[in-house]
């Protein structure tokens, strides 16, 4: 599983004045968000199709293709989604054949 190497950054937004005084707190540091190549838009991978279903995890799914349950987030970012809770029993997910044809464009 790669390493993102995220920014972090200080949080000092006034917006957020309220929390910080309540925590006695100046600030809070917090991580960029990832922004992924250009390159995976076009990205042409073979891919497997799997019908979501009562028991279905992000993470067993990539347990049982990839015997590494870790790269869940592969799954994710191939069906656009951020986590189970966008899908509905019945929709059709794509599992890619090849995690590392992913990984390796990142």
């Amino acid at each position: 599983m790669p390493k993102y190497s995220r920014r972090k950054f200080k949080n000092q937004s006034e917006t957020y004045q309220f929390l910080f005084d309540k925590r006695s707190l100046d600030f809070v540091r917090q991580y960029t968000s990832k922004v992924f190549s250009k390159k995976l838009k076009t990205l042409s991978v073979s891919v497997n199709r799997h019908t979501w279903k009562q028991g279905d995890k992000l993470y067993k799914l990539a347990a049982s293709n990839y015997g590494d349950f870790r790269l869940w987030w592969v799954i994710a970012l191939i069906n656009k989604i951020s986590c189970e809770a966008d899908l509905t029993y019945g929709d059709i997910i794509l599992i890619p054949s090849s995690p590392s044809e992913i990984i390796s464009k990142l």
